[in-house]
């Protein structure tokens, strides 16, 4: 592209750029071939993002940082959205659900969803498609029960209890909440305005998988991988994840995303549960051993927790994902490939001499 000329590449709006899930979304939209144009809170947290995807190769010229400080504020996502062709809205205040009131956290989900969807309605004829990242915490109750769940599943206490309880709800249940609240939103919209543009939401369960960016240090390490770190650094074997033990690697969710947008006629007025294996420390420990067998893990309790196929055992609760595969007509990437990338990811954190660092 010569200097001066304007793309016409596709513009991809991303909400949240420099977060875990947005990296890797963003490295998939520049390799589909379309341009990505980014929110951060702040100018550095995304120019770590795009001086990451421009050593990968991507132009610079394709990456476009737009700062907004607060999501919820009325228009300032509209100057941002014009001309785009689609918007993926990953932004949301994770590490704030234990230090804010769950009210708050309820509220910021909440009218940041309608200042998107209020956004999306002025982008203009552009724009085909507007891809939410929900989670699986809008799909069910607590405490989790023994049973498959489906995109036919909503929580329905969560609200409720925030609502009555207040600062006593916790943030187990501010997030849960804060989920299903602005998702009913997002569907409510779609009901009562019609929009000429495919609305869809995605569902996943525990992140895992190498992020675009590397953690500042173990300690920035988010819960959902922590049982990788834990391994990896020779730690005792870890027990089971809080609440279930569904993962999926945010690779898929990104290509889960890129899919929505790109066949509407498919995606346009659907949920879809990403969940693709459920391991856990043993699991993890076990596949290190023979792929990695230079780490110094230790092995607990070889073969025990987990089934083979890395689905939930029967008599325990988790996620049917069906209708994500059937759609796609792809399967999620192998676990073992998954808990090796990370391996390899987080062996940067070891001190040197524990493994093959």
């Amino acid at each position: 592209m010569t200097a001066g000329k304007k793309s016409t590449k596709p513009t991809i709006l991303i909400t949240g750029l420099n977060g875990y899930l947005a990296g890797r979304t963003a490295e998939l939209v520049l390799k589909a071939g379309y341009r990505v144009r980014g929110t951060v809170r702040t100018k550095e947290a995304g120019q770590r993002v795009k001086d990451a995807l421009c050593r990968l190769g991507y132009s610079t010229k394709d990456v476009d940082l737009v700062v907004i400080s607060h999501l919820c504020r009325h228009g300032s996502l509209d100057l941002a959205a014009q001309g785009c062709f689609a918007i993926f809205h990953l932004a949301f205040p994770i590490g704030d659900i234990w230090t804010l009131p769950p009210a708050e956290v309820m509220r910021l989900a909440v009218e940041s969803t309608e200042n998107i969807l209020h956004t999306a309605v002025k982008a203009g004829n552009s724009l085909q498609s507007v891809v939410v990242v929900s989670s699986a915490a809008a799909v069910f109750d607590m405490p989790f029960e023994n049973r498959i769940y489906t995109e036919n599943d909503w929580n329905t206490t969560s609200e409720d209890i925030v609502r009555e309880k207040g600062d006593e709800a916790g943030g187990f249940h501010a997030y849960l909440a804060s989920k299903t609240a602005a998702e009913k939103v997002f569907w409510k919209f779609r009901e009562e305005n019609k929009p000429s543009f495919a609305m869809t939401t995605l569902l996943p369960t525990y992140f895992i998988g190498p992020p675009l960016v590397p953690w500042g240090s173990p300690d920035e390490i988010p819960y959902s991988n922590s049982d990788f770190w834990k391994v990896v650094a020779g730690q005792e074997v870890p027990g089971p994840m809080m609440i279930y033990g569904d993962t999926i690697d945010i690779r898929d969710v990104a290509r889960m995303l890129l899919w929505s947008a790109l066949h509407p006629e498919k995606s346009d007025g659907e949920r879809f549960i990403c969940s693709s294996a459920v391991g856990g420390g043993q699991a993890i420990a076990d596949i290190l051993s023979k792929q990695l067998p230079s780490l110094k893990i230790q092995h607990g309790d070889p073969g025990s927790g987990y089934s083979s196929n890395y689905k939930p055992k029967h008599g325990t609760g988790g996620f049917d994902d069906t209708k994500a595969v059937l759609a796609t007509g792809e399967d999620w990437i192998p676990y073992e490939h998954s808990v090796v990338d990370m391996a390899l990811f987080l062996q940067r954190y070891l001190p040197h001499g524990n493994g093959n660092a």
